[in-house]
């Protein structure tokens, strides 16, 4: 995880920098706070010019790969500074409506921000789904989180501020919309939304929802 700057202390507007290799093709993606606190139109650059843009101000980005598929997300410390290491299993729904998870891991030789597709994640040895840390899942054409899980062995760390910042960088690198959540989330949730500087990207709470640990976890 990188240096970035702290987005507790500034209005919460998003500047997305996009960065174009040789073919012209996207080969990363990052995003950082904007100068006014709204959120401006992608600028779009050759690599160089996107790294001078760019420099150590970043929150999030993503490395994208041939196909256009995200094969990194990388969240800077100023986002979540007592986070672990995390990398991502993706698992795509194909619905309808299409949804993805992402399932945030620690270790397993597996490095950090990595993106591993179901092909990949079968050739991590030893990885069952019960040692998540957590996950999320939304509907990229749309933006909605719909699911957030952090692992009660791994809550106060700023686990799900990593699932929120990594699906929405995600997303937008896709080139879908900005990430969003309704206003049904549980308790928990609805508490994060309140101390979070990024609380405005979420609907009022219209309805309290059961909590998502199991009930001999709570």
């Amino acid at each position: 995880m990188g240096p970035s700057a702290d987005p507790r202390d500034v209005p919460a507007g998003l500047t997305q920098v996009v960065a174009l290799g040789e073919d012209d093709f996207p080969v990363w993606f990052a995003v950082l706070l904007s100068d006014d606190g709204q959120d401006p139109p992608p600028v779009v650059l050759p690599e160089a010019a996107a790294a001078e843009r760019v420099g150590d101000a970043w929150l999030t980005r993503a490395r994208i790969g041939a196909e256009g598929e995200v094969t990194t997300l990388e969240i800077s410390t100023g986002v979540a500074p007592k986070a672990p290491p995390v990398w991502f299993a993706e698992v795509p729904e194909t619905g309808p409506p299409r949804a993805i998870n992402l399932v945030a891991f620690t270790g397993f030789d597996v490095s950090d921000g990595a993106v591993l597709d179901p092909a990949a994640q079968s050739k991590v040895t030893g990885l069952v789904g019960e040692q998540q840390i957590g996950s999320i899942r939304w509907y990229p054409d749309t933006g909605e989180m719909d699911q957030v899980y952090v692992n009660p062995d791994w809550r106060r760390r700023n686990v799900a501020m990593v699932l929120i910042a990594a699906c929405a960088t995600y997303n937008l690198a896709i080139g879908k919309p900005m990430g969003w959540g309704d206003g049904q989330r549980t308790a928990m949730g609805d508490r994060w939304v309140n101390d979070s500087a990024w609380g405005h990207r979420a609907a009022p709470l219209v309805n309290l929802a059961p909590p998502m640990t199991p009930m001999d976890e709570r």
